[in-house]
């Protein structure tokens, strides 16, 4: 299977969509009684290139959250260097509503999750490297077993001890990278401010909600009153239907304004990629510490040793594991040079997304508060009207 890259990425080759999310009947010894299962259609352009790539010109593959999870660890394993796009989340979080059940089966949450895993699988096929990954391929297509979990990844990483170093890798590394500290101080800042937003709107949109849902109440009472004076009945009546309107237009209007949120959302995980992303810059860069101190105390012990007495073949043994680990030094030199390289050139490609991305959310969250503060107006003139026609 050819999966080298090209000049365009798979995305400008292939239609990705998820065109359906099917709830399923779990087994009688599972604790859920139901899950979803996720239908992702797969278009090529072309059948030549979908053959030379090894895929299928139409394909229909049927994941789990779980299997999307799998693809997500098996992307940030493979490439660190990636900032590797986020997942939508599995659970609802900063819900306005908090008397709502969070309930992963919810058909509003659960469509809006299709859409974020519909564009979780288009970012990817937009990178030019991870877009062509073999599992990532097979994962798209009509394949069972797309991922072999017990094949080691031939990465950069693979001889550093990630769980421990990556803890004190910030306090204890040496010569750090002013730009990963740059992108890690921005990360933070991202975070924090878009958890501000997301709260701060939570809280607005709960109490709009409230204040909204009176009306609901102002309707029953301008109804009840055109029944008891038949002289200004029509003009109370329409009164009351515009209160109800308000109270009515509500809730569809906040669930609208949740699929712009669920695109904030989508950065703030953005963020915990921006976090690993950095501690695998880290890792390499305590790795390297580390090799370059061993090399010193090597060469330390054997200046030593030979001072007080050594023996040939002692000495033998000491210029061999010194060569050793020159050579291992300068391989690790090598990889956190070429991580870094690949790093930066995948932040600055990131960032150019980013900027372009937030400001379409501008852009339609502004659209959408314009539309629909006109309608809100609207509704208020009809019933100052309905008001002023009762003489």
């Amino acid at each position: 299977m050819d999966n080298s890259t090209d000049s365009q990425t798979l995305i400008d080759h292939a239609n990705i969509s998820i065109t359906e999310a099917d709830k399923r009947m779990n087994s009688a010894l599972s604790l859920k009684e139901y899950y979803t299962v996720y239908i992702i259609e797969t278009k090529i352009d072309s059948e030549t290139w979908a053959e030379a790539k090894g895929m299928q010109k139409l394909s229909l593959a049927t994941r789990r959250y779980t299997d999307f999870v799998t693809l997500h660890n098996h992307l940030g394993d493979k490439y660190p260097w990636v900032v590797i796009p986020p997942l939508p989340e599995k659970k609802q979080s900063f819900m306005w509503n908090s008397e709502a059940v969070s309930d992963t089966m919810d058909p509003d949450f659960v469509d809006r999750r299709r859409a974020g895993l519909e564009s979780f699988l288009k970012r990817i096929a937009s990178h030019p490297e991870i877009g062509y990954d073999e599992c990532f391929l097979k994962f798209l297509g009509e394949y069972d077993n797309w991922v072999d979990l017990s094949k080691p990844h031939n990465n950069i990483l693979k001889d550093t001890e990630l769980t421990i170093k990556t803890m004190n890798a910030s306090l204890r590394g040496r010569n750090s990278d002013n730009r990963f500290e740059a992108i890690k101080t921005y990360s933070n800042k991202l975070q924090g401010s878009i958890n501000k937003i997301l709260t701060y709107r939570a809280k607005q949109a709960e109490r709009l909600y409230n204040v909204d849902m009176i009306h609901l109440h102002y309707g029953r009472i301008f109804s009840e009153l055109s029944a008891v004076d038949n002289d200004i009945g029509d003009a109370v009546q329409r009164t009351g239907h515009y209160m109800d309107s308000i109270a009515s237009a509500i809730s569809p209007a906040l669930e609208d304004e949740e699929v712009i949120m669920d695109q904030l959302k989508e950065y703030l995980a953005f963020t915990n990629s921006l976090h690993t992303f950095v501690k695998n810059h880290d890792s390499l860069n305590y790795n390297l510490n580390q090799l370059n101190n061993m090399s010193s105390n090597k060469e330390t012990s054997g200046i030593m040793s030979r001072l007080f007495g050594y023996t040939a073949a002692a000495a033998e043994r000491d210029t061999a594991a010194i060569e050793a680990y020159e050579n291992k030094k300068i391989e690790a030199r090598a990889n956190y040079s070429e991580f870094v390289d690949k790093s930066l050139e995948n932040y600055k490609a990131f960032e150019r997304q980013k900027d372009s991305d937030l400001m379409k959310i501008l852009q339609d969250y502004v659209a959408f508060q314009t539309k629909y503060a006109q309608k809100g107006l609207q509704t208020w003139k009809n019933i100052l009207q309905s008001i002023q026609s009762i003489e």
